[in-house]
């Protein structure tokens, strides 16, 4: 996972306010001011941002200005760019995420940074000033372990922290030994142990007393539950005997109800229920009485109209026929049939067709859905006339062109001399510029040679050396003769210009003729693409030629006919086949209407039994008076069938109420055991007396179940047992008083061993020795526990140290070797000795211990130390490494090879650089430089 921070805004944080920064997603960024401009800060915002901060640490950030520390990083991620906020007043302190619309918490951040944290992070992704002055305070003899420990977990603190865990292991426990804490502890304990080994030897003589006293609490317990248990005998036997004269009374009253059994199964309220049932059935069944007889005059009414009316059958015939036959209407719809049949027949005789009518033709949905392809395929059709007339117009002007074309090559072509002539100019040519460079390159030497003959001429005579004179003289007749022969005028300068001239114009001409081809060629192209557009034109045209053969052999009648008029024709076709339809229809409804007309007539005379002769006025007159009559004598029986069913509902009601108080009337009896009601009435004053009985034998009961809730006696039961209950009570009395003393006894006795037990109790000197013995043994507990988690942590310093020593640190310490002996080349790398220890080898593989180092060379080393391992880790969790003022005890020279390497290392995480200085113009070039004033303007950057 690579983390790179891209920008942010400060809210609130130290001296920032309102304070936005972007670094324009760049992987190298710079940042400079002077001290106090808020570097420190702004590297601790980006911290906090990321992990947040104790409040004891955030304290030193608190705004100037009293707002609340805050504000949100700008973090790209691999799968995206994330915002992350903190606020401290808000959601806890805790940061929120957000990924566009969507908003995550805290908790998704730490899991995306895959359990690192702001101490992790500090030990290996930053490098400030603080770990180089610990490098400078350390220690010579300490230097390469320092350094050593560096490289292996990205800080100079294991080496301290090892030490102190030896130094508090030791102060807590050592073999032999009583001054560390443990072992003073231990002897304590065991001396407090045998303080409470006495104590509890003492306590085991009061725990026989102690179980005495339990069986005796035990005993007397015993003889509570034996007295309650008299006590409760005695009141029952009491009972008893108070319940006997009861139990006579309730005897003598079953005695005389056994008499009255008979009368058992009367109803309970049987005389107040027969009273009420008379009641309510004489008012029903007068009721009942009176609409018998008036049913029976209405059915004798019913049969003398039934007499006189026609069969439903014919009655409902004669009403269909004549009460609902409109006859005015019927006669004016004939009249407008005969006159829709006249137009129609002149609007056919006038239709006027462009093609002949066919005899086969007939409109259906086939030739409508064809006729809907037609306008397409003519549109088709028309278009690809067009375009075909287009591209032979084209294909024309092309060809003429390229016709031009060859002409002018063709009068080119006769212009034209053979190669072999041309080469021959040519040669002419190049053989005459090669004459008239000659005297040029002649001409220097001669001028030469006249010079020298003159100055030798000249120093003979001036010298009177007439040899040197005759020697310049005769040197200067042969420099005059060599050029006068060797410098022959040009015989023939007219053959030479036209040559030139007719070298130029077949020159001319061949470019010309290039020129032509050049031309020629786009128009061929153009010329094929044409006639593969006719190409493509003649199959769609063969296409639509076989759609349209296909169409006529589906419509054969439209053959003769062109396909642009196809749809005109078919229109036209179409209104004639819809006229005569329309004209055969007409025709079919007015005869029908006129044979419905003289049918309903002579039915009618039928049904009514006229002669058929009778005039169709006076025919539908009598219908209308049958139908008069007939009706009445209807509504007449629907009323009294109405009268008839209304009575019968009545009779159905009174029927339904009579029935179930005849029912209970003959229940009743059946229950009472009486077969009229004079017996019934002997049998109601029986069980009158029956249940006053029951009511004086119920109220003895209830006595006796007062007296003896638990159970009851008969009367021969009771005199059997009335002596013998007074003996039994006076036993149990006597009983009673002796438990009574025998509890006094055992009570005493457990009062005294009580007040024996007391006095030990209260002796606390074996409680405070145990509670002694238990906080020691608690306190000896935390402190073994604290050895053995000290003991630990030092066993697993020590087994991780050698486990990354092992595993990871050689490739930590080849790429920290590779990058100290780029910054320091006089130096070939790093080294582990076989007693562990970090050293330098120069090009001599001469091993120099760090100490004898340079202070600036020991800070450079450590820099690729702590650059390497970032690299290395950075390889599982990219976060960007901050770099705080490193290179402030570094001169020029290695600082500038530092920039390839910092710049290869943002390739991999991002570098972030806090420093004073103002980098040189080769830094600014290859990072993001971000310069800080002391007095910073609030705003963005």
């Amino acid at each position: 996972m690579k983390l790179q921070i891209s920008g942010g805004h400060i809210y609130d944080f130290g001296k920032w306010h309102d304070y936005t920064f972007d670094f324009q997603d760049s992987s190298f960024v710079i940042i400079q001011g002077e001290n106090e401009a808020g570097k420190s800060t702004l590297k601790a915002f980006f911290i906090y941002i990321l992990f947040g901060m104790r409040s004891r640490e955030l304290e030193s950030y608190k705004p100037r200005t009293g707002g609340t520390p805050g504000g949100r990083l700008n973090l790209r991620f691999p799968d995206g760019e994330v915002v992350v906020e903190r606020i401290l007043d808000q959601h806890n302190g805790q940061a929120i995420c957000y990924i566009g619309s969507e908003q995550k918490d805290q908790q998704w951040l730490e899991e995306q940074f895959d359990g690192m944290d702001a101490s992790v992070f500090r030990q290996v992704f930053t490098l400030d000033t603080e770990a180089l002055v610990s490098l400078q305070l350390t220690d010579k003899e300490h230097l390469g372990k320092v350094l050593l420990d560096a490289g292996q977990t990205g800080s100079a603190d294991v080496h301290k922290l090892e030490k102190k865990l030896q130094q508090e292991l030791q102060q807590l426990f050592r073999p032999q030994g009583r001054k560390p804490k443990i072992n003073t502890m231990l002897h304590t304990f065991s001396e407090q142990e045998r303080l409470v080994q006495e104590l509890t030897d003492r306590e085991a003589a009061y725990l026989p007393d102690k179980e005495k006293l339990q069986e005796i609490l035990v005993k007397t317990d015993e003889l509570q539950k034996r007295k309650a248990e008299l006590r409760a005998q005695t009141s029952v036997q009491k009972q008893v005997l108070q319940a006997i004269p009861w139990q006579k009374k309730a005897a003598f009253a079953k005695e005389q109800l056994k008499q009255l059994a008979s009368v058992e199964a009367f109803p309970t309220e049987g005389f107040a229920q027969l009273q009420q049932i008379q009641h309510q059935l004489q008012p029903l069944e007068a009721q009942f009485h009176v609409h018998t007889k008036e049913s029976a005059l209405i059915n004798k009414d019913l049969v003398s109209a039934e007499d006189q009316l026609l069969k439903d059958e014919l009655y409902k015939e004669l009403y269909e026929l004549a009460a609902r036959t409109d006859w005015t209407a019927d006669m004016k719809r004939t009249q407008l049939l005969v006159e829709e049949r006249y137009k129609l027949r002149n609007q056919l005789a006038s239709v006027h067709l462009s093609y002949p009518y066919p005899e086969e033709f007939a409109w259906d949905s086939y030739i409508a859905e064809a006729a809907g392809e037609w306008r397409p395929l003519q549109e088709k059709m028309m278009i690809l006339d067009a375009e075909s007339e287009r591209i032979q117009q084209s294909i024309a002007a092309k060809r003429q062109e390229i016709d031009k074309i060859d002409h002018l090559q063709e009068r080119i072509h006769q212009s034209l001399i053979s190669e072999k002539e041309y080469r021959e100019l040519h040669i002419k040519k190049d053989i005459k510029r090669a004459e008239k460079d000659l005297p040029k390159r002649v001409i220097s030497p001669i001028v030469l040679l006249l010079v020298f003959a003159v100055l030798l001429s000249g120093i003979g005579s001036l010298t009177a050396n007439w040899l040197l004179a005759g020697s310049g003289i005769f040197l200067l007749v042969g420099a005059v003769l060599n050029w006068r022969f060797g410098h022959q005028p040009n015989s023939q300068p007219e053959s030479s210009s036209y040559a030139s001239e007719k070298l130029v114009e077949q020159q001319e001409l061949r470019v010309r003729w290039r020129q032509l081809e050049e031309q020629r060629h786009p128009l061929e192209v153009q010329l094929m693409e044409l006639q593969q557009d006719h190409s493509k034109q003649v199959i769609r045209r063969e296409k639509l030629e076989q759609k349209t053969a296909m169409h006529l052999e589906k419509f054969p009648y439209l053959t003769g006919v062109p396909l642009m008029h196809w749809e005109k024709a078919v229109q036209e076709w179409e209104a004639k086949e819809q006229l005569a339809g329309m004209l055969n229809k007409v025709n079919q409804e007015c005869e029908e209407q006129q044979l419905r007309y003289r049918i309903t007539i002579d039915r009618l005379r039928d049904i009514l039994g006229l002669p058929m002769d009778l005039p169709t006025e006076k025919t539908i007159e009598q219908a209308e008076y049958v139908i008069e009559t007939q009706q009445k004598l209807r509504h007449a029986k629907e009323q009294m069938l109405d009268r008839q069913q209304e009575i019968q509902k009545h009779k159905q009601r009174l029927d339904k109420q009579l029935k179930p108080l005849q029912e209970q009337k003959a229940n009743l009896f059946a229950n009472a055991g009486a077969k009229d009601d004079k017996q019934f009435l002997y049998l109601a004053e029986q069980y009158r007396i029956r249940t006053q009985l029951m009511e004086e034998l119920e109220h003895y009961q209830l006595q006796l179940r007062v007296i003896l809730p638990s159970g009851q006696f008969s009367a021969e039961e009771m005199e059997y047992k009335q002596d013998k209950v007074e003996q039994v009570i006076a036993s149990l009395e006597t009983e009673q008083e002796f438990v009574e003393e025998e509890l006094d006894n055992y009570r005493k006795r457990a009062a005294t061993l009580q007040v024996k037990l007391a006095d030990l109790e209260t002796d606390t000197t074996a409680s405070v020795a145990y509670h002694e013995l238990q906080r020691q043994k608690q306190m000896l507990t935390a402190a073994g526990r604290k050895w053995a988690v000290r003991k630990l942590a030092y066993d697993m310093l020590l087994q991780t140290k050698r486990t990354f020593q092992e595993e990871r640190f050689p490739r930590v310490l080849s790429e920290a070797s590779s990058l100290f002996s780029k910054v320091a080349d006089q130096y070939k790398g790093l080294a582990l000795t076989e007693a562990g220890s970090l050293v330098v080898k120069d090009w001599y593989s001469r091993n120099i211990a760090v100490e004898q180092l340079s202070r600036g060379t020991i800070e450079q080393l450590y820099l690729c130390l702590r650059l390497a391992l970032s690299r290395h880790l950075g390889a599982q969790q990219s976060f960007p490494l901050l770099i705080d003022d490193a290179f402030s005890h570094t001169d020029f020279e290695r600082r500038e090879r530092f920039l390839p390497i910092l710049r290869a290392a943002a390739d991999a995480q991002q570098i972030i650089l806090f420093t004073w200085e103002e980098p040189t113009p080769e830094w600014t070039r290859q990072s993001k430089l971000l310069q800080l004033e002391i007095t910073q303007k609030t705003g963005s950057w």
